[in-house]
């Protein structure tokens, strides 16, 4: 009797085990089988518009906006160029969004993976034809069989709106979408080729200002050699320099309290202008002379408006 009882016992577990076993293999091939194999499909070149509500409290719609060639950046009332090359790359990464795998279709799971209707949403548009309509949530990560971090392991969940399945998809998309108004503009300040440069002029207050010379293939201020290095340290950060911060508010109403010409062979080829406020320096290049940017805690002006004595040789 009890023989027969322990064999009952196995019998019971190994039906139940071989259960499991099917229901894992049916739920993962229903799964795998419903899945999309791409979640966009769109043409990049004829999209005209994105619209974009970032994940953040108080957060203000964006809207980007093709003007021929060039993107605007539109918030509220406010218009401005894009950096360049970071709409191409927004739209790309909803070509490359193919699914990795099917995580949900439970509603009450979206605040989980930070896709629900308050979270980033994304739409594009051709025209007033809505092409893509996708909520972008939070990051996750395949840990490696060393526990070790790989930046390759990085996907994100992501849901298309008016649909209930989140999927994860490859990448860090929070950081591509995700982002304010000004995170957008274009932050170009000074895009200078080194080689081309002879002459720097700095105008400063009082009688604090001099002039960068190359002669002879050698640096001078006034009849004094520059030290070589220190200047070409300085010329090096004119070739591709960024500005953090923007000051919209302010009002050009006078030249500068101080300024900078940099000039080549052929003439000027770019001119700086700072105005200085309480709690910091506004600035403004030719590159985009309409844009004012601040150097609020950005060391814009320090880097800038270098004094005479640091570019002299030390004795």
């Amino acid at each position: 009797m009890k023989k027969l009882n322990n064999k009952i016992l196995a019998g019971v577990l190994l039906g139940l085990a071989a259960i499991f076993v099917l229901s894992k293999v049916f739920r993962s091939s229903r799964l795998q089988s419903n899945m999309k194999a791409q979640l966009v499909q769109i043409d990049t070149a004829v999209v005209t518009k994105l619209t974009l509500d970032a994940d953040a409290p108080n957060g203000k719609q964006v809207e980007l906006i093709r003007d021929q060639k060039k993107w605007i950046a539109k918030m509220d009332n406010r218009t401005a160029p894009t950096e360049q090359g970071a709409v191409s790359n927004a739209l790309a990464s909803f070509v490359q969004m193919k699914p990795l795998r099917l995580i949900t279709r439970k509603k009450e799971k979206w605040q989980e993976y930070s896709v629900a209707d308050t979270n980033t949403h994304v739409k594009i548009w051709k025209g007033e034809e809505l092409l893509a309509d996708v909520h972008i949530g939070r990051i996750g990560y395949n840990q490696s069989s060393d526990g070790q971090f790989n930046p390759s392991s990085v996907f994100s969940y992501v849901r298309l709106a008016n649909e209930d399945e989140v999927y994860a998809v490859e990448g860090f998309l929070q950081s591509t979408y995700n982002r304010s108004f000004d995170d957008w503009r274009d932050k170009a300040f000074l895009r200078l080729k080194k080689d081309m440069i002879t002459d720097v002029r700095f105008d400063y207050p009082a009688d604090s200002s001099f002039v960068l010379s190359k002669k002879d293939k050698r640096w001078w201020i006034n009849n004094e050699v520059a030290d070589s290095l220190k200047v070409n340290a300085y010329l090096s950060q004119l070739e591709y320099k960024n500005a953090a911060a923007f000051a919209d508010e302010f009002t050009n109403t006078a030249k500068g309290d101080v300024t900078i010409s940099i000039q080549g062979a052929s003439g000027v080829l770019a001119t700086v202008s700072a105005w200085k406020r309480p709690t910091d320096w506004v600035l403004q290049s030719s590159w985009q002379p309409s844009i004012y940017f601040s150097s609020y805690n950005t060391g814009l002006a320090k880097s800038l408006f270098e004094p005479r004595k640091n570019f002299l040789l030390k004795k």
